[in-house]
């Protein structure tokens, strides 16, 4: 694997942040990864559950600092978090995280990227977020011209070929024309 995986905070009010600490007591050793994320956020949960965590300046420095504690890629808050109370205020950081690594892993500074869970109200309230989830920022960023979310599990994947769309809307959208372009890029 050539660099890091790149891991976003998500919404700095949820699981994300307990959850990249916990994936790095129990990884952190054998699996580099670097979250981008608040550092103060992220030093002060990990106080609580007695895991360190280091700052680095660059992906590159991720497996030397991952010895000490969790290595993150400071990306401060415009408020601090409160876990269980999404801040509309901290949307734009969270949408940058994300830009972010998706250009660390496109530039070859990090090998793969994972996400936290992002608050997608919480994003179009507070920064006019225009997509209606990951996958299709994701592949804006990406130029990517058919989002394409694959789910998967140690027996069985599952491609939807709608996604992010009320379940009453997917016989209106579920088309031949959809259903081969999600095909083809499934088979790619």
């Amino acid at each position: 694997m050539s660099g890091p995986i790149a891991l976003t905070l998500g919404d700095p009010s949820g699981i994300g942040g307990e959850t990249a600490l916990r994936a790095w007591s129990a990884l952190g050793q054998t699996l580099p990864f670097c979250v981008l994320g608040d550092l103060v956020h992220l030093g002060d949960l990990g106080a609580r559950l007695g895991i360190p965590v280091r700052a680095i300046e660059a992906p590159a420095e991720t497996v030397a600092a991952a010895g000490e504690g969790l290595p993150v890629l400071h990306y401060a808050l415009e408020r601090p978090a409160t876990l269980g109370r999404p801040d509309p205020a901290n949307a734009r950081v969270v949408i940058d995280m994300i830009a972010r690594a998706v250009a660390m892993v496109r530039g070859g500074e990090a090998a793969a990227l994972c996400t936290g869970p992002i608050n997608k109200r919480v994003l179009h309230e507070g920064a006019g977020f225009a997509y209606p989830g990951h996958t299709e920022y994701l592949a804006d960023l990406c130029g990517a011209p058919q989002p394409v979310m694959l789910l998967a599990a140690p027996v069985l994947r599952v491609v939807p070929v709608t996604v992010h769309v009320a379940l009453a809307e997917v016989s209106r959208l579920l088309t031949p024309d959809l259903l081969e372009a999600v095909l083809r890029v499934t088979r790619a």
